[in-house]
C-alpha cells in the first residue's frame, strides 16, 4: 500500500533515507559530472563515512520533508525549505507511478502555507524533463555546481 507523509529526518529513519538517495543517484544521475565530484556527493551520504550525527547536520536545513512509503518501506522523498526544493529521489522501480509528482506537489503546497512566491532547484540533467512537466522553467543553461551538471529551474507559485 503506497502512503505519504510529512516526516522529521531523524536518527531513526537517516539509514533509510541515505539508503534511498546513495541508491537512486548511482542508478540515474552518475555520468552527471566528474568522477571524483560524484563520489564526493554519494560519501555525504554514506554511513560508514559519515555518523549519523553528521548527517543529521547534513538535513537539518530542511524543514519541508515529505517521503513515500510502500508497505512500510521508504520509496521516495522530497525536502528543502520553502524557497527551494534540495532533494528528490524516488526509488527506480517506482518511477513513473505519480510518487514523484505527488512529493512535489505536497512540499509546492507546504511552501505555499509558508508564504513562498518562487520555488527554486538545481535538478539534475536526469529529471529536468520531470520538473518541466510540472511547471518548472530553465532560468538558466546548464552549470556546474560543485563538479556536477545542474540546470537551475524555477516555478512561480
Amino acid at each position: 500500500m503506497l502512503t505519504f507523509r510529512s516526516i522529521k529526518i531523524n536518527h531513526t529513519n537517516l539509514p533509510e533515507l541515505a539508503h534511498l538517495i546513495s541508491r537512486t543517484y548511482q542508478s540515474f544521475n552518475n555520468q552527471e559530472g566528474s568522477p571524483q565530484a560524484v563520489k564526493n556527493y554519494l560519501q555525504q551520504f554514506n554511513l560508514e563515512e559519515n555518523s549519523l550525527a553528521d548527517l543529521q547536520k547534513r538535513f537539518n536545513s530542511s524543514t519541508i520533508n515529505f517521503a513515500a512509503f510502500v508497505d512500510g518501506k521508504m520509496v521516495g522523498i522530497v525536502r528543502g525549505r520553502k524557497d527551494r526544493l534540495v532533494n528528490l529521489f524516488v526509488a527506480g522501480e517506482f518511477h513513473r507511478q505519480g510518487i514523484g509528482r505527488e512529493l512535489v506537489r505536497r512540499f509546492e503546497e507546504s511552501a505555499k502555507k509558508e508564504q513562498a512566491k518562487v520555488i527554486k532547484i538545481r535538478a539534475s540533467l536526469f529529471a529536468r524533463e520531470f520538473y518541466g512537466r510540472l511547471g518548472y522553467q530553465k532560468t538558466t543553461g546548464v552549470r556546474m555546481f560543485h563538479g556536477l551538471k545542474i540546470q537551475p529551474m524555477k516555478k512561480v507559485l
